[in-house]
């Protein structure tokens, strides 16, 4: 069946079946690779090792391979994770950022890891992050750098030895993590960029703007109405990439008015707008940008700035 045909309904409940079979084939995954290093079956084919397997037979990234072999390694030695990875409480990407914890930490008792697992257990991926740095920080291994040094290397840069509070290092860690950007220069960079460039453009927002015939939502409009939902979405309650919307459509006669504006996330927004004109004629609205590494970086730089 076209899925275009299904219903929200159906669209929904299919694609909620086919993710808690996706979990369960991962774990499937999992141990088929177990049982292939089990049995050194990649020697057959001439590769190396397991992850050299992985590579050049089954085709994964470099990540996606250690990713799965790892999991795979801390399943056999906490086989009580099988369940958790089954129901989808415990994702491939927590039980390795968990692993990075017991490595640097050299955690290696059984119960402790356990236990570990189980604060973690049902967790987004950033909520699993935050909880490993702040056990990092408890274990003493993450070491901030020594105090601030600028040493001049070359007409055009400098060498920076600069401390770090922990709330900036897990701030740089989620950029990280969330553009795959190591450079920290660039980082930094594209932080004051977008910082100079929002502070800018809130100067420039015109501020007297008439109502009548115009899809300008008022500044004093937008204050009420950010207010009014305390900074988050009104649906969602997510804070970012926050929008302001009509909810009668300017398009359909709806008013700056503050009873007729919401703030919404750019998702949320999207959503009420198929309702409103349907997926057809928003469809072309919709379709996915495709980005440069450095603008999705920008972009992800901005979204934080904003929340």
């Amino acid at each position: 069946m076209n899925i275009k045909n299904y219903s929200d309904k159906e669209l929904l409940f299919q694609t909620k079946n086919l993710i808690k079979k996706e979990q369960q084939l991962l774990s499937v995954i999992l141990a088929h690779l177990e049982e292939i290093e089990r049995r050194k079956l990649y020697s057959d084919l001439g590769y190396k090792s397991l992850f050299d397997y992985c590579l050049k037979e089954l085709h994964y990234s470099e990540q996606q391979a250690w990713r799965r072999i790892n999991a795979m390694r801390l399943i056999r030695k906490l086989p009580e994770l099988k369940n958790q990875v089954d129901d989808g409480s415990l994702s491939l990407s927590n039980i390795n950022l968990v692993s990075s914890l017991f490595k640097d930490a050299k955690i290696n008792s059984r119960e402790k890891q356990l236990e570990i697992f189980q604060e973690i257990k049902n967790t987004t991926k950033q909520a699993c992050e935050e909880k490993i740095f702040e056990l990092k920080k408890n274990y003493g291994v993450l070491k901030p750098l020594a105090k601030t040094v600028i040493k001049k290397t070359s007409p055009h840069s400098s060498r920076v030895h600069v401390n770090f509070s922990s709330e900036t290092l897990l701030k740089l860690e989620k950029i990280k993590n969330l553009t795959k950007e190591q450079d920290l220069d660039k980082i930094i960079s594209l932080m004051a960029d977008s910082f100079i460039n929002q502070k800018v453009e809130v100067k420039r927002e015109p501020t007297n703007v008439p109502i009548k015939n115009s899809r300008y939502i008022p500044r004093k409009v937008k204050e009420i109405v950010y207010k009014r939902a305390n900074g988050e979405c009104e649906n969602c309650k997510s804070t970012h990439n926050l929008e302001y919307e009509h909810i009668i459509p300017f398009a359909m006669g709806g008013t700056n008015d503050v009873s007729n504006i919401s703030l919404f996330c750019s998702n949320c927004n999207k959503r009420k707008a198929i309702k409103d004109f349907g997926l057809e004629k928003m469809d072309q609205y919709l379709n996915p940008k495709y980005f440069s590494r450095t603008e999705i970086l920008r972009q992800s730089i901005r979204l934080n700035f904003k929340s």
